[in-house]
């Protein structure tokens, strides 16, 4: 359940296994979606903050179309994969 408290705030639950739901307005807004990997840090004991995973091509896009970068593209993109259906294998 998402309870909006003003425009930039919201209400969630955590649910019983550990999950929160991020509100489609937010998800929309960032670009979150199915798949999406973002990192949780600990501000202090009240706050948390979620930033997304850079993309390994913003991360080498630097190095142009060099082979070592496209090589770790590549591996990246199978490395994904098989995380995606190990995901699908177990139900998360």
């Amino acid at each position: 359940m998402i309870d909006v408290a003003d425009d930039s705030r919201y209400k969630i639950k955590v649910s019983s296994k550990g999950q929160i739901v991020i509100p489609s307005e937010i998800r929309d807004n960032y670009g979150y979606a199915k798949g999406t990997e973002l990192v949780v840090t600990m501000l202090d004991e009240n706050r948390l903050l979620l930033e997304r995973v850079p993309k390994l091509s913003d991360l080498f896009g630097f190095l142009g179309n060099v082979e070592a970068s496209r090589s770790l593209l590549a591996d990246r993109e199978r490395e994904a994969k098989v995380e995606e259906e190990r995901r699908g294998e177990i139900g998360g």
